[in-house]
């Protein structure tokens, strides 16, 4: 759920949207009923403190947000079901839902705390209204709630050298009642769960068992705030961002599915995968797990919650007051989506290792791979169907084993990269669909119909090549959707057989007329890289 408080970056995309739509869109090809949904997280102080900056309210700040990321994910190709807000109709009720389940269950109480106030603006301070120094690894300048730096979910008061967000003065403090959820009570459920669980990442998995051995804290999930999902009962008092964020994923389910969303929530009846940064690991492997626990409603526990690092930007974190900052909407401008989507992908493996976006090094690779791999493998096999056989598909001839070995590759390929995607491992996908392409680029060239006078063994070459253009288009569609499609329209094929199990087959039948071959990627020059790394350290 993206936060909406300012503009999506390159950075935002590489752990969380760009891997969950690339699994969707292979569900939905391998023909499995697939619901994938996201919303704009809209609740909590950050947004009520940059609302103020700008003179407006939550709502109107949080309306610009919605509609502009979701223009800019629609551009990116993200196929989301429902892109829903957590300020909706719908969260409010189900959040209020899981909070009277919680509470019947004995897991919600009330407890008076001396929280942060400002006499100087004459409020209390919500987390994020409150900055200073980490009490775990002394990095300062970090909101109360939790450090950035590493990573630790901080509660009420430990912040050390606190500050007021807006005027800079040191808060007193006055005491006020909140509601806590019981977290330290689902200690031994979790590390059950965790420890059954053999989808989750063994890395992860080690210092959330770490976190729960240390001992767990129980949960303030109340806010003095007027923006927020209200507390049943208790004026002035909303929850806490982090409880109603995630039941937006079931809220997001029911604006997308309103008649049968219990069917993708409930009694087992689907798996629930989550895709996360390394950021809100805490958040979505013990607040959300407990909360499901804790309601008891027969809702699905998570089945697996992949966690990938964060993108850095030429050796540097993504800072939008620093200018070290390339927004979506900034890329869109100088590339199309699908060099984002492959260069994002090809260098993001399953891990929760931090990666780089180069300037050169994306330049390298769409030129050596993107263009000069698969698109040149695809643009030299049309283009030589039509010198070599009159733009038809050829009728092949007793195919020689080296055509049955390149045939059986697609097939190895297929399923190879299948299970790799079951695994969430999309780079070593995507790495298989290349080498696919190399090889069938070897084939062509090893072959080279150009120069043969043998026409049966011509006509068989140029109609493997084709099932391997055919091939690569299924394969690729999940990454670079809007490049599969091209493929697909330039053989005048039909959208709906762009499924997995179409990967190996005769799409193209022999005697079949194709038009004029078009460049399906272009080379980005060296000027043009030369020009954004000028313009970033400009910013700089």
């Amino acid at each position: 759920m993206p936060y909406a408080n300012g503009p999506l970056h390159l950075g935002h995309l590489r752990s969380t949207y760009l891997p969950s739509d690339v699994y969707a869109r292979f569900q939905r090809s391998r023909e499995n009923d697939v619901v994938y949904v996201c919303a704009t997280d809209e609740h909590g102080t950050p947004i009520v403190a940059s609302a103020e900056k700008e003179k407006k309210t939550p709502q109107q700040f949080t309306d610009y947000y919605h509609e502009k990321d979701e223009r800019e994910f629609k551009q990116l190709g993200f196929s989301f079901d429902a892109f829903h807000r957590t300020s909706s109709k719908e969260n409010k009720e189900m959040t209020q839902h899981f909070y009277s389940k919680l509470k019947q269950n004995g897991f919600v109480y009330e407890q008076e705390i001396a929280q942060a106030y400002c006499e100087k603006c004459s409020r209390f301070l919500p987390d994020r209204f409150v900055v200073g120094t980490c009490p775990h690894c002394k990095s300062e300048k970090q909101y109360s709630d939790y450090c950035d730096a590493c990573g630790k979910a901080l509660h009420a008061g430990e912040i050390i050298s606190p500050q007021c967000l807006v005027c800079g003065t040191t808060p007193t403090t006055k005491t006020t009642k909140h509601f806590f959820i019981a977290l330290s009570k689902f200690s031994s459920k979790l590390k059950e769960w965790l420890l059954k669980n053999e989808n989750l990442q063994k890395q992860v998995l080690n210092y959330i068992i770490n976190w729960i051995d240390s001992g767990l804290k129980d949960w303030d999930i109340t806010r003095e705030l007027e923006w927020g999902v209200p507390i049943p009962n208790a004026p002035g008092k909303v929850f806490y961002v982090w409880f109603d964020a995630p039941i937006g994923y079931v809220s997001s389910t029911i604006a997308a599915k309103p008649k049968d969303w219990q069917d993708y929530w409930k009694n087992g009846k689907a798996k629930t995968i989550h895709f996360i940064g390394k950021d809100i690991i805490y958040h979505h492997f013990l607040f959300w797990p407990a909360m499901i626990m804790g309601a008891n409603d027969n809702f699905n526990l998570p089945t697996a919650i992949p966690v990938r690092g964060y993108l850095n930007l030429e050796g540097g974190k993504f800072s939008k007051s620093k200018g070290h900052f390339v927004s979506i909407e900034d890329y869109l401008k100088e590339f199309p989506p699908d060099y984002l989507r492959y260069y994002e992908t090809i260098i993001t493996p399953y891990s929760t290792e931090d990666a780089d976006w180069y300037w050169k090094d994306f330049q390298d690779k769409i030129n050596n791979e993107l263009v000069a791999n698969i698109g040149n493998f695809i643009h030299r096999t049309l283009v030589l169907v039509k010198k070599l056989n009159n733009s038809e598909i050829p009728t092949p001839n007793k195919l020689e084993e080296r055509d049955e070995e390149t045939l059986k590759a697609i097939e190895k390929t297929s399923e190879k990269t299948a299970e790799l995607l079951e695994q969430f491992e999309l780079k070593d996908a995507l790495e298989q669909i290349l080498h696919l392409s190399s090889e069938l680029n070897k084939f062509l060239s090893d072959r080279e119909p150009w120069k043969n006078k043998d026409k049966k063994q011509t006509a068989n070459t140029l109609y493997v090549c084709t099932r391997g253009v055919t091939a690569l288009a299924v394969l690729l569609e999940p990454f670079l959707p809007f490049s599969s499609r091209k493929i697909f329209q330039m053989l005048e094929l039909e959208e709906e057989q762009l499924k997995w199990k179409n990967a190996g087959k005769e799409l193209l039948k022999p005697n079949t007329k194709i038009k004029e071959a078009t460049h399906l990627f272009k080379k980005i020059p060296d000027e043009k890289i030369k020009q954004l790394e000028e313009k970033l350290k400009k910013k700089n």
